[in-house]
């Protein structure tokens, strides 16, 4: 009945186990009925309760082919000392690690890597690495806390497994069982086996060659292959105590993400960003991503150019044009401030920042907020006005250093605009170029001068055959080149004014539709200092004008820049330039 059925080991014990519960049956009765029952969950749940299972797997003979006495007796020292320490309040981590992935040569032939590639499948579904750690975790309505150990699970080219079992009653031991039962093949029929969508893997065995217990109380070694050196040993003696603020910081869940701006800073509660406890209020935690990866952009920026000034005592200006309520304005003054000013780098010894809006009573309400933080933020201000007629800011002209492109200068200045409707990011982006800033931040919004004209250009191709045709005939597609074409203008221009430019995705989808950032650093060199590389970039963007129909574009106006050539009259029959 045992010779050769994978779960004879199993219906052994629980035979055993009905042996000693019951006298009134006939021995062949006796493991028909557990024969039987074992495939009832609960029986398997209370066979995985009591203890210790794998040595008495181990006695009997049929089960030389899923573990030995050795490697039983190790793993069941391995789950009491895990248990013990709990107990003792002295359990740190675990880890138990499976087969490795074959190593890949330098000079491999065909042949090497379709071996290489069986070697990797037959490893499918495989135990890789489990991991242990205690965490508090809440119950559905938020008010209980209770002792967890959690474990992760990674399995070879399959999806990752995370359990958590709670401390205070045996879902540990149960798991933990349970885990090694998998490992050795003897448990793949459970409806609860820790096995990975792929099933139970090829060799019928998910395999933990060793593992790992830390504890305040010393390191603990558990080794199970090969078979005949297999045991549980202790390597060191005590590694350390634990501290609460250890406690509190192992313990915690969500572990604290490598951010830029602590999310309990003061200027984001004041702002209504998070609570007390650094927790985004409701409806905030787009908010609070989005500052976060705006100043991780900018603050990079901004460290790049430190690190290439040859300067010191550098004076760091920011000018935030069309702020609102100044999120984004209080975290990169407040970062800039950590940066440089608390960490005395020498490098930047003041950071002035000034935000730009129309609404008077937006302006008194941070105004004031900024001026009851106090400290570092007294030389944040805001004041009324629209970036179009803006002239009384940071950027203007300093007579007392000269001019602001002098090697003598000692600022670094910074351009913001984010979400300027329309032509307002353009005169944002000219009025920082006309006064040479070192670094523009733009994330423009809608581009309603270019519309109209692109409109017009598709009109007049509705009944012409060329490429874009197909394109510019939907509406919803017009939109989307619209924003396309604009900011790729944009961007020429200021590659043209003298600006190394990217283009990129600032924040995801669902925080705004209007994501496209464009930032632009001075470069050293200036490109008119090349003649033909500024003829390349100044012929780019006729052309790029003339495939869509653009005659006017506000930066380019500002900048002198001509968007046609009236000596060019390349046609087509389409009334645009050839593809």
């Amino acid at each position: 009945m045992f010779s050769s059925s994978k779960a004879s080991p199993l219906i052994f014990f629980a035979t055993l186990a009905q042996f000693q519960c019951s006298s009134s049956f006939s021995p062949l009765s006796k493991m028909t009925s557990c024969a039987v029952s074992f495939n009832n969950c609960a029986l398997k749940n209370r066979m995985f309760r009591s203890s210790p299972p794998f040595v008495s797997l181990a006695s009997s003979a049929d089960t030389s082919n899923f573990i030995d006495k050795v490697q039983a007796a190790a793993i069941e020292e391995f789950v009491s000392t895990v248990l013990s320490s709990l107990k003792d309040d002295t359990f740190t981590t675990f880890t138990l690690k499976g087969p490795s992935v074959p190593r890949k040569k330098k000079a491999i032939s065909l042949e090497d890597k379709d071996r290489l590639t069986q070697q990797k499948e037959k490893l499918r579904g495989k135990y890789k690495l489990i991991t242990g750690r205690l965490v508090l975790l809440q119950d559905k309505k938020g008010i209980k806390e209770s002792l967890h150990l959690q474990a992760n699970i990674k399995f070879h080219l399959a999806t990752d497994v995370a359990q958590n079992w709670n401390v205070s009653n045996n879902e540990v031991q149960i798991g933990l069982r349970r885990l090694f039962a998998t490992a050795i093949g003897i448990d793949n029929d459970d409806t609860d086996a820790l096995i990975s969508e792929w099933g139970v893997p090829n060799n019928e065995q998910s395999g933990i060659l060793n593992g790992e217990l830390v504890t305040t109380q010393g390191v603990y070694k558990l080794a199970l292959q090969p078979a005949r050196k297999a045991g549980f040993f202790k390597t060191k003696q005590k590694i350390g105590i634990k501290t609460d603020k250890m406690t509190t910081n192992a313990l915690a869940h969500d572990k604290p993400k490598n951010v830029p701006l602590s999310p309990s800073s003061l200027f984001f509660q004041r702002l209504g960003v998070t609570n007390a406890d650094g927790k985004p209020v409701n409806g905030m935690s787009s908010k609070l991503r989005q500052c976060q990866k705006f100043v991780e952009i900018v603050g990079k920026l901004v460290d790049d150019c430190v690190s290439e000034s040859l300067l010191d005592q550098t004076t760091a200006r920011v000018t935030d044009m069309g702020c609102g309520r100044g999120y984004l304005t209080f975290s990169l003054h407040s970062y800039l401030c950590t940066k440089y000013l608390l960490a005395d780098s020498g490098k930047i010894s003041s950071v002035q920042t000034q935000g730009i809006d129309r609404r008077p009573k937006l302006i008194r309400e941070i105004n004031g907020i900024a001026r009851d933080l106090g400290g570092d933020f007294n030389s944040l201000k805001f004041v009324e006005g629209t970036i179009g007629d803006t002239e009384d800011n940071l950027l203007k002209q300093l007579s007392q250093d000269g001019t602001l492109n002098s090697e003598s200068r000692k600022t670094i200045d910074i351009l913001i605009a984010l979400h300027a409707c329309d032509t307002a990011t353009d005169d944002a982006i000219y009025y920082a170029v006309a006064r040479d800033a070192d670094i523009i931040v733009t994330a423009p919004c809608c581009q309603h001068e270019v519309r109209p004209q692109i409109d017009k250009h598709a009109s007049l191709l509705s009944k012409q055959s060329h490429p874009l045709n197909e394109i510019l005939r939907h509406p919803i597609y017009r939109e989307r080149q619209t924003e396309i074409v604009t900011d790729a203008m944009r961007a020429l221009l200021l590659d043209i004014a003298g600006y190394d430019t990217r283009v990129f995705e600032f924040v995801g989808g669902d925080h705004t539709a209007k994501n496209v950032m464009i930032t632009a650093v001075r470069r050293k060199d200036d490109l008119s200092s090349n003649g033909d590389r500024l003829a390349e970039k100044r012929a780019r963007l006729m052309e790029v004008a003339k495939m869509y129909g653009v005659e006017r574009q506000r930066l380019a106006s500002l900048m002198c820049e001509r968007l046609n050539d009236a000596n060019d009259k390349m046609k087509t029959t389409s009334g645009m330039p050839p593809l």
